[in-house]
């Protein structure tokens, strides 16, 4: 079954993609520098560790934001609307990444983590309450990468859809 460009003469599309993808860029880029910070005060109890993961999945949201936001410019939509299942994975991995800092936080209430500086207890409320706050920024992540993933898939099934009936136009 041939494919047909779903976004013929559909610039508001494209325009839609840069939105979402600078907003993917921005979100991927608050993920680094909001939990870099705290990678360096908390220790050991498994936290750094997956501090790390969040400053993996902040690399990938960058990526993704300026690689699939750059592709539309210069040729069609059609690859960064295959991007689908790779949004999708992007989106399951910022759940993952919310639910267990949301773990994170209930515990941080009913037991001690081990710190930079045991000693203050003022300045471990203020990281306490920093990251009570940055899980939603993994919350931002969630969302947008499900609005570019749907938008995707129903691109390519606009286009699939269109490429038999010749007509190009998206619903």
């Amino acid at each position: 079954m041939a494919y047909s460009d779903a976004t013929n003469g559909q610039k508001i599309v494209i325009v839609v993609n840069g939105v979402v993808r600078f907003i993917q860029l921005s979100v991927g880029v608050l993920t680094i520098f909001l939990y870099a910070s705290e990678k360096g005060y908390w220790l050991g109890n498994g936290l750094p560790g997956k501090l790390n993961f969040e400053l993996v999945l902040g690399s990938f949201a960058v990526m993704t934001g300026l690689v699939l936001g750059i592709i539309p410019l210069k040729t069609s939509y059609r690859p960064v609307a295959l991007a689908c299942p790779w949004d999708l994975i992007m989106f399951f991995m910022y759940s993952a990444a919310f639910g267990y800092m949301r773990a994170i936080n209930a515990k941080l209430d009913k037991e001690r983590f081990n710190t930079k500086d045991p000693s203050n207890y003022g300045l471990y409320l203020d990281h306490m309450l920093a990251m009570r706050h940055k899980v939603w920024v993994n919350f931002a992540g969630m969302a947008v990468f499900l609005i570019s993933a749907i938008m995707g898939a129903v691109l390519i099934w606009t286009g699939r859809k269109n490429s038999r009936s010749r007509m190009h136009r998206v619903v």
